[in-house]
């Protein structure tokens, strides 16, 4: 496969945030209704190029990658830059590099009133692994930032993030254990694009890491069935570096005689869980032909803070499958789930749970996955959309409502994705970019259980020296139970943004961004955020690359900001890949 196949894989990943329908265990290797656990040649194939994504008459890559020029955070562009590479041959690889960047701002702490300019150095070393032996195959990025600001070193920190996965086969065909990791930041009023680039204040940022184990026993009875049987082990934390309650909301209006006392409640704290989960699967095999049966069987138990102590997700269920044609396969499914989660009111769900839809293949490059059916205790329609529409142009689109919470969200997603060829999270399913909800700073984060609607659509588009790109993104929460100590409430917001990279000559590409988004709470009213971004990325020699990027953050009441808050930032920086 191409470089240039792979053309926009970055701008996607940090676009398209998708919600998972439920968490899953690992996929059985070699079944035929699920995709084989990803190992590492798998795992290159992103959703810009595979499988047969892009255009193979395409010219030949440059040696800077064309991306998006925007997002990932402080520092450089996430998705610039060409996949690390290894020794030819070899069955594992590690390519280490080193980032300096030094950041100039006029709003360092994201204010309306005494605005602080600043000089922020980051120092970004990383690590790109991988692994395709007999016995192991995975994928691991760690890109830790060190940022030291010259004017408030009360914000000098450290921030961690990875992502990785790795199968171990313990014994062939038989018995296997599943490694996997990730870890991010976001803000916790909200209020900015869900890429995220601006400097955030660190009393506003939340640290989400999330581990999963998962040892499990294959064993196929011929060509009739295939089973699965495992066990998950999870550990999910949120924190801010300031405490467990860091975000208020004011109740009361303060003045004597008139009206309620002042006093404040927190709408974040700080929260971890574990959780203990045992799964069993049997899936048909080819001797029903057109048919695919599948039952699932799985029990977690969570023990942690705030609505997931001593919480439980217990359920049984059968789907069927029926190829109706070469590309239409009709979809029925029906079991019962038993949940119980604590908070006010503790919520229990114990009822039948059904879904009816279809999955439509129109070649090997596209699918589409459309159900509607009552699960979580409510009905719902469910989507995953990955189109190819000609050799150049992608179309992404996801829905789903589900009932969770935001450290559970981070734990789930771990389940239901594989990793691309720059270790970015990609829908099993549909191959289709999954940003993490722990990188998304649209919304504000809260600690109680929420009923969440999430759609996303993108369109890009891949030529020999451009990509264009085109997203929307919207979301819903409603508090169901509320974590003891805090409060809940409604928000939504919609954006849309536009990228566009372009080659300006063998070695440098340049890159614009716009966003704008509006955003609604029933405790800080409405709000609007406009971003915009142009970068310009060369490689000044081998394995050393140089970007200079301008970023605009325009919020009006968005999030906990009050008034209009502006925020300017010019970056200059240096990566080199050893």
């Amino acid at each position: 496969m191409s470089r240039r196949a792979t053309l926009g894989t970055g701008f996607c990943a940090a676009l398209a945030a998708t919600v998972p329908a439920a968490a899953e265990p690992p996929s059985l290797p070699g079944s035929g209704l699920m995709a084989a656990p990803t190992g590492a040649t798998e795992a290159f194939v992103g959703p810009g190029g595979g499988p047969g994504g892009g255009s193979d008459d395409a010219a030949p890559a440059s040696p800077v990658r064309l991306g998006s020029g925007f997002g990932g955070g402080l520092g450089f562009p996430f998705g610039l830059g060409a996949p690390p590479q290894g020794v030819p041959g070899r069955g594992w690889n590690l390519v280490p590099s080193l980032g300096l960047t030094l950041t100039a701002t006029d709003n360092a702490l994201q204010t309306s009133r005494n605005r602080q300019a600043d000089l922020i150095t980051t120092i970004s070393p990383s690590l790109f692994a991988t692994i395709d032996t007999a016995r192991l195959q995975g994928t691991l990025n760690y890109a830790p930032l060190a940022q030291i600001y010259a004017a408030t070193p009360g914000q000098d920190r450290l921030d961690h993030r990875f992502n990785g996965q790795i199968l171990a086969t313990l014994l062939p065909q038989t018995l296997f254990l599943d490694l996997r990791g990730a870890a991010g930041l976001q803000s916790i009023t909200g209020g900015f694009a869900p890429e995220g680039t601006a400097v955030v204040d660190r009393r506003n940022q939340i640290q989400t890491t999330s581990l999963q184990i998962s040892p499990y026993v294959v064993h196929r009875f011929g060509s009739l069935a295939a089973a699965q049987v495992g066990y998950g082990f999870q550990y999910v934390n949120q924190s801010s570096s300031q405490g467990a309650n860091t975000a208020f909301v004011q109740q009361g209006d303060g003045q004597q005689g008139n009206g309620q006392p002042l006093f404040r409640q927190p709408f974040f704290a700080s929260q971890n869980f574990t959780a203990h989960e045992g799964y069993g699967v049997l899936r048909s095999g080819e001797d029903f032909g057109r048919l695919a049966l599948e039952g699932r069987v799985t029990s977690t138990s969570y023990i942690g803070t705030g609505v997931l102590d001593g919480a439980h997700r217990y359920s049984s269920t059968v789907e069927a499958r029926y190829a109706l044609t070469r590309t239409f396969a009709a979809l029925v499914e029906g079991g019962y789930e038993d949940q119980r989660y604590g908070g006010l009111p503790p919520t229990r769900i114990q009822e039948p749970v059904w879904a009816v839809g279809g999955r439509f293949t129109p070649s090997p490059e596209s699918v589409v996955i459309a159900k509607y059916g009552h699960r979580d205790g409510f009905n719902s329609f469910h989507l995953d959309a990955a189109v190819s529409l000609g050799g150049r142009t992608r179309l992404y689109a996801n829905y789903s409502e589900r009932l969770t919470t935001s450290a559970r969200r981070a734990a789930d997603l771990l389940s239901t994705t594989t990793l691309d060829e720059l270790g970015n999270p990609v829908d099993a399913q549909t191959g289709a970019p999954a940003a993490l909800p722990f990188s998304n700073s649209f919304l504000a984060v809260q600690s109680s259980l929420q009923r969440v609607r999430s759609a996303t659509a993108s369109i890009s588009q891949t030529w020999p020296r451009d990509v264009i790109t085109l997203s929307l993104y919207h979301s819903e929460q409603s508090p169901v139970a509320v974590a003891p100590g805090t409060v809940a409430f409604e928000q939504k917001g919609t954006s849309g943004s536009f990228a566009w990279s372009h080659e300006l000559a063998e070695r440098t590409v340049g890159s614009a961004y716009v966003q704008y988004g509006l955003t609604e709470s029933s405790r800080f009213g409405s709000g609007t955020v406009f971003t915009t971004s142009a970068t310009l990325t060369h490689q000044l020699s081998a394995g050393l690359v140089g970007t200079l990027q301008y970023v605009l953050t325009n919020r009006d009441n968005s999030g906990l900001a009050s008034g209009r808050t502006v925020q300017n930032l010019v970056v200059v920086g240096l990566r080199q890949t050893f």
